[in-house]
């Protein structure tokens, strides 16, 4: 988001690996953004009270381990934002989110389709490596059109 001129970039993880390699990437490309280490999901993430952010583009987890954790993350960020979320879930859970973002007053558009190799990183994956088809989702507040002054409609 830096990259493309946003005026204030703040990234969020619940891992501090994560954001190692974030602030890596920070240095490399030289731009300005804020890391913190937060569960957004907690009720304690006092980091955000009283915060709004045009876009939030997240990559949450899949849902598969917490049934729901996916939904979950993006009501958060449909909470934080005042126009659109970009989030990667699995193809699989498209109807799902389709029929969510409906019920949630929003706009739903898959703006990618792709294929993540996931490796194996957690005692709970079974295979060495998996292939998933991953869509990437745009789900967006209906935007209030402006009237100028005089104008009647």
């Amino acid at each position: 988001a830096s990259v493309l001129g946003s005026s204030y970039t703040l990234g969020v993880d619940i891992d501090q690996d994560a954001l190692e390699v974030a602030h890596r990437n920070i240095e490399e490309f030289e731009v300005d953004v804020d890391l913190i280490l937060a569960d957004v999901i907690s009720e304690k993430s006092i980091f955000v009270e009283n915060r709004k952010f045009d876009t939030v583009i997240m990559n949450p987890p899949f849902g598969t381990r917490k049934k729901g954790a996916d939904t979950q993350f993006v009501q958060k960020g449909l909470a934080l934002s005042n126009n659109a979320v970009y989030s990667l879930h699995k193809s699989s859970t498209r109807n799902h989110f389709q029929k969510k973002a409906e019920e949630w007053g929003v706009s739903f558009e898959v703006v990618a389709q792709l294929r993540f190799d996931i490796p194996k990183m957690y005692k709970f994956h079974k295979k060495e490596t998996a292939d998933v088809q991953v869509d990437l989702l745009r789900f967006a507040w209906p935007q209030q059109s402006v009237c100028s002054k005089g104008d009647s409609s």
